[in-house]
């Protein structure tokens, strides 16, 4: 009975938010009041357990998304990203340039939402395929899918990070993982770009393009001090995530302040920090409530709330065994067990359009199996978010609000979008499972 009515509950979930375009906070906590009550969890049991779901996803990862925001905020808003675009563009060459789009999707995405950068970036795509005569499809396809793998897989982005918190997995090893199921997910994207998109023409693709460089100026510090915000917070919970590894074999003070820098607490906030006062000149107005502060801090609201409502739908269905449900030798399945999360994650992406949300309910769901499928250890755990994560990719089709972006930003018909973005989307989350795979039996 509580297997039924979950069922009845994300289908009721899919269509108030795909098809009536409801916004996920209310839809997910009354689905969490209406599973609660209706499974007999008494209502008071029920409303405590939404609230301490949804305080326990702000203390674990509020500080986290509102620092990355405000990372991404500011480096688009000073001309970082584009002076990171052009410096690797530099360093690809004009002639590979789509592949250079491909990489700086996988960089950008890392701190700023895939929809937002894809708006930024395509303008600077479309001056440089007009100059090296490349078809713009294959550079927008390639800017997309790299984009998407990382907003998918790396955290700080909030799919991942709220999955890590979910499963309870450690953020170095899903940092680790996901960077290379994503890196995968880009090449197979890169390869698929350059085959689909060259005999494609794009609306609008003889037009002259007039470049937006007001934000060049704001920039004026060598190209390096660019990548800063994001390669500190790496490096700094890389180091950490080493520390506690090696704690025997390093010196006990200097193991407790790598793994205390390592803590996505401290290393986003640092991050933050470098990206307020070291990519630009800092202005008072800027740190106001009207200024970037305030609007990176209305840009993580929004995040927040959802996040922390899914976490208060996790927590009632924390109280449904999932068991009966799982095939006879579930236990038996090794690294195929994490095909389940992922497929879980892959129907809901599909049916209802947001990867976010996708992960939110396929963690939540996969949480109680974890045992059973033998994914409770560290490393397995970690696979299992990056799992779900990779699930949520699979596909961007016409529920997608990405899937638009792309589409309208670009100047492909619906028909290229989903030759382009539908089946792109498609063949590099295979190539990012394949990887996921390859690393859990390497690990095992």
């Amino acid at each position: 009975m509580p297997v039924i009515l979950l069922a009845v509950v994300i289908v009721l979930i899919i269509f108030t938010t795909a098809k009536w375009k409801i916004h996920p906070l209310p839809v997910l906590l009354l689905g969490a009041a209406l599973f609660g009550i209706a499974g007999n969890f008494g209502v008071v049991n029920t409303i405590n357990m939404i609230s301490g779901g949804f305080g326990n996803t702000m203390k674990s990862i509020g500080i986290v998304i509102i620092s990355g925001t405000m990372i991404g905020v500011f480096m688009e808003q000073r001309g970082a990203l584009k002076v990171i675009a052009r410096k690797i563009i530099n360093l690809t060459g004009e002639k590979r340039t789509p592949l250079a789009m491909a990489i700086i999707g996988y960089v950008v995405s890392i701190c700023i939402f895939c929809d937002s950068a894809f708006i930024i970036l395509i303008g600077l795509w479309k001056k440089i395929g007009k100059m090296t005569k490349i078809p713009l499809a294959i550079g927008a396809t390639a800017l997309s899918m790299g984009l998407f793998a990382s907003h998918c897989f790396i955290p700080p982005t909030p799919g991942p990070l709220a999955a890590m918190s979910f499963l309870g997995a450690d953020f170095g090893k899903v940092l680790l993982f996901g960077s290379l199921a994503a890196l995968a997910a880009v090449t197979a994207g890169y390869i698929y770009a350059s085959f689909a998109g060259k005999n494609e023409t794009l609306a609008g693709e003889n037009e002259t393009i007039r470049e937006d460089n007001s934000a060049e100026t704001v920039f004026q510090h060598h190209w390096s001090i660019a990548f800063l915000p994001i390669v500190i917070p790496l490096v700094l919970i890389g180091a950490g995530s080493a520390a506690n590894v090696l704690k025997n074999s390093l010196p006990q003070k200097l193991t407790e302040f790598l793994i205390a820098a390592g803590n996505p607490v401290i290393a986003l906030g640092i991050g933050a920090v470098v990206a307020v006062f070291c990519i630009g000149k800092c202005k008072r107005s800027e740190l106001t409530a009207d200024g970037l502060i305030g609007k990176a801090i209305i840009d993580a609201a929004n995040i927040l709330i959802i996040t922390a409502a899914g976490g208060a739908f996790g927590e009632v269905l924390k109280q449904v065994d999932f068991r009966p449900l799982l095939p006879g030798n579930a236990e038996n399945m090794g690294v195929f067990a994490l095909l389940l999360p992922l497929s879980f994650a892959s129907m809901l992406k599909i049916a209802q359009g947001s990867s976010t949300l996708a992960i939110l309910t396929a963690a939540n769901v996969t949480l109680p199996l974890l045992e059973v499928l033998g994914l409770a250890t560290p490393v397995m755990r970690a696979l299992t978010c990056c799992a779900v994560c990779c699930g949520s990719m699979i596909v961007s089709h016409t529920n997608d609000s990405f899937f638009w972006v792309v589409v309208k930003f670009s100047g492909m018909s619906v028909r290229q979008g989903l030759k382009l973005q539908t089946i792109g989307t498609l063949v590099s989350g295979i190539a990012a499972a394949i990887t996921l795979l390859i690393i859990a039996a390497v690990c095992i």
